[in-house]
């Protein structure tokens, strides 16, 4: 029996009504799952709230993921808090569009891993960033570097134009002539700001 058969109901087991079932999510789960999130210390419960023609089970997870950081790309610690219904009923054949997944009734077996895996996503925020001033320093280093800040700009030196056109105005270059007149009062906006 592999580590994620253990993430499998049988739908068919008498007396599933009012049954919890307990799962320390860990490395390996996400692992397995191959997902964005590539660490983790989550504990689950499933309680089957109601078993028959349709069956309703209850999942909260409470713990940690740790995920790349989406400006510096380092590990970021978040905690997660959900609690989430499942719908299911018995088919012919498997789906999960709408609102009630469908299990085979040959099969008779509802694999709850990824399910669980979609419910801990769901509960990340939408960008996942450390706070202000807590990004791994060399990354930022880097990425202020690279950034542009004049067209045709690249690895954040200027552009040569020997075409006689003239770029948009960089932050230390004052005597350039701007490419229109709002990057003039762009630049005045942000002299007024320091």
């Amino acid at each position: 029996m592999g580590m994620m058969d253990t993430y499998k109901i049988d739908l068919l087991s008498p007396r599933l009504e009012g049954r919890t079932f307990e799962y320390e999510i860990g490395d390996s789960f996400f692992a397995a799952i191959g997902g964005l999130i590539q660490r983790g210390d989550i504990h689950t419960s499933v309680e089957c709230v109601s078993a028959g023609t349709i069956f309703k089970f209850l999942i909260h997870s409470v713990g940690t993921v740790t995920v790349p950081c989406d400006r510096c790309l380092a590990d970021l610690k978040l905690r997660i808090e959900t609690t989430d219904e499942l719908s299911v009923k018995l088919g012919d054949e498997f789906s999960d569009e709408g609102d009630c997944v469908i299990v085979p009734e040959a099969e008779g077996y509802l694999d709850l891993a990824q399910f669980i895996y979609e419910f801990i996503v769901l509960a990340m925020p939408v960008t996942c960033c450390h706070e202000p001033g807590e990004c791994d320093d060399t990354m930022m280093h880097e990425l202020s570097r690279h950034l542009s800040t004049r067209s045709g700009d690249e690895d954040g030196e200027q552009a040569d134009s020997s075409d006689g056109e003239d770029t948009a105005m960089g932050e230390d270059s004052d005597e350039s002539e701007p490419v229109d007149s709002r990057w003039a009062a762009l630049k005045e906006l942000k002299k007024q700001l320091k």
